[in-house]
């Protein structure tokens, strides 16, 4: 597959080289000269202990989005009370923040990719795609989604839509059993990491429910309004023909115990929102003006805007990674300077 390898690529160029690599340890804080503006360093955070990164050069930032920044959505992404990424559970916007900080411009920040529908498990901080169930003519399963009503429900792919349906996949014992069979996968890497998405699934689970009436209590939903679902899905199968959403695909009844239920909830890959950069990778004020020895690379900032295409990040990043990397390089070392730094 494409991104692991590319990963792995990366991993492999940093170890060749003598370059420290922290983990757990998120960078909170740029510090900056009170009198040039420049960028000294990073104050870094590693359990309850700051760590003061000074730059020889220059930094440059490369913190993703705010995606798994609750607050940021509600803030920045109209009628999107809240949304769950189905990639990194640790984008929460800090490089935003830091960047604010000392005076960056910021661009894009109402844009994101997506968004979809996605299986969302307690204590899981992301959301997992619905191919996960892996349903099709070979391997049939039975599956509805309902509202907050425990009526039938749509799909639907356009978060404004949905916020506030908090909609529910209701689920028979043929359609988990299916759940659990991962599809071959020629890179076993990835069917690794595809049979973890599928326990971790099975979480968000609510399992063993003998009766339709019972698992609609669990999930806190009609027992009578979603039995009177449930029984008009099962005719809409037996007819071959759901006249209410013309559904051709997994028409399987839901009929065999134990019964499931899964929450779905809103979900993006990613967003496009951050410090406004130039062309040569600096991150900007909002005149314009560049602000010291520091640049971005990546989704954060990115120049797409709501123009994002497939692996347009990562395109984005290795190019104005190439940019930012290539012009702090040509910085001028850091000479001793006095006075104060503003923290």
């Amino acid at each position: 597959m494409a991104i692991p390898n590319t990963w792995k690529r990366f991993e492999s160029l940093v170890k060749e080289r003598p370059i420290p690599t922290l983990y757990e340890t998120p960078g909170k804080e740029l510090i900056q000269h009170d009198k040039t503006k420049e960028i000294l360093g990073v104050r870094a955070q590693r359990r309850d202990e700051s760590i003061y990164v000074k730059a020889r050069k220059g930094v440059v930032l490369t913190c993703g989005g705010f995606e798994n920044n609750q607050q940021m959505i509600r803030n920045y992404l109209p009628g999107i009370p809240y949304c769950y990424t189905s990639g990194s559970p640790y984008n929460e916007g800090d490089g935003i923040t830091m960047a604010m900080s000392v005076g960056a411009d910021l661009w894009h920040m109402n844009n994101y990719a997506g968004p979809s529908m996605a299986l969302k498990a307690p204590e899981i901080r992301t959301t997992f795609s619905m191919q996960a169930l892996h349903f099709s003519k070979k391997m049939p399963g039975g599956m509805i989604v309902v509202g907050p009503d425990g009526t039938l429900a749509a799909v639907i792919d356009a978060v404004p839509d949905v916020h506030d349906l908090r909609p529910h996949a209701v689920l028979g014992r043929p359609a988990l059993r299916q759940a659990s069979e991962p599809r071959v996968d020629a890179d076993h890497r990835a069917l690794r990491v595809e049979r973890r998405q599928q326990r971790r699934v099975g979480k968000g689970l609510d399992q063993n429910r003998p009766s339709i009436a019972s698992l609609a209590s669990a999930v806190g939903l009609d027992p009578t309004a979603l039995e009177g679902t449930v029984g008009r899905w099962n005719r809409y199968c037996e007819a071959k023909h759901d006249p209410e959403f013309g559904r051709t695909l997994m028409m399987e009844p839901i009929v065999e115990r134990p019964f499931y239920a899964v929450e779905l909830s809103p979900s993006m890959l990613n967003t496009q929102g951050g410090p406004r950069r130039n062309e040569k990778g600096q991150i900007v004020r909002p005149g314009g003006t560049p602000i010291g020895r520091l640049y971005s690379a990546g989704e954060l900032g990115s120049i797409h805007s709501y123009l994002y295409q497939g692996t347009g990040n990562i395109g984005e990043c290795l190019a104005f990674g190439k940019v930012s990397g290539r012009n702090v390089a040509a910085e001028p070392p850091w000479e001793q300077q006095r006075g104060r730094i503003t923290r």
